[in-house]
């Protein structure tokens, strides 16, 4: 099977990203997030926010495709940790479309996000990851990431959520 190609996200690609934005995060969190607020997610008020973010300065979004169609996105940004400084980006999101999990996809997507930072000067990438989500904390360790003692608790739609921090050299 074909490898996945990673560009940067365009206008036409921002329903399918919300998509998987929503899809993922009612595979990925089910049992870790309310079920009444994973059942109400809304594509249409994601991609909303996709658009909002798309132009922002320093604001890169890349999509994994194959067959022209759009398995996953990552979005990479100048670290937003009070304790980086300007040598650290972060990854902000990743997410693949739950039936393509496991295909290749995330790993592409981080590759070309550690290549874009490499690129842009950065020494270092950080990521913030649910505390209860190992499935995504073993992927992240398989690729080279690294908890690196920051922990935080982020309010999402009204839940305390504890979020670990992990760190990847990308000099």
């Amino acid at each position: 099977m074909a490898a996945f190609a990673v560009r940067p996200a365009l206008l036409n690609d921002i329903d399918a990203i919300a998509r998987i934005h929503v899809r993922s995060w009612q595979h990925a969190y089910r049992g870790q997030i309310p079920d009444a607020v994973l059942d109400a997610l809304d594509p249409a008020e994601r991609a909303q926010k996709w658009l909002e973010w798309l132009d922002k300065p320093g604001f890169l979004l890349q999509v994994a495709v194959r067959d022209e169609a759009v398995a996953g996105f990552c979005s990479l940004i100048p670290s937003r940790d009070h304790d980086a400084s300007d040598e650290v980006g972060e990854v902000a999101s990743l997410y693949v479309d739950p039936a393509r999990w496991r295909s290749g996809a995330g790993t592409a997507l981080m590759a070309a996000a550690v290549a874009e930072a490499r690129a842009a000067g950065k020494r270092a990438v950080t990521l913030w990851v649910l505390t209860s989500n190992t499935s995504a904390r073993q992927f992240y360790e398989r690729i080279g990431f690294v908890p690196d003692g920051g922990s935080k608790v982020e309010t999402i739609r009204g839940l305390a959520l504890p979020h670990l921090r992990y760190r990847r050299d990308v000099s």
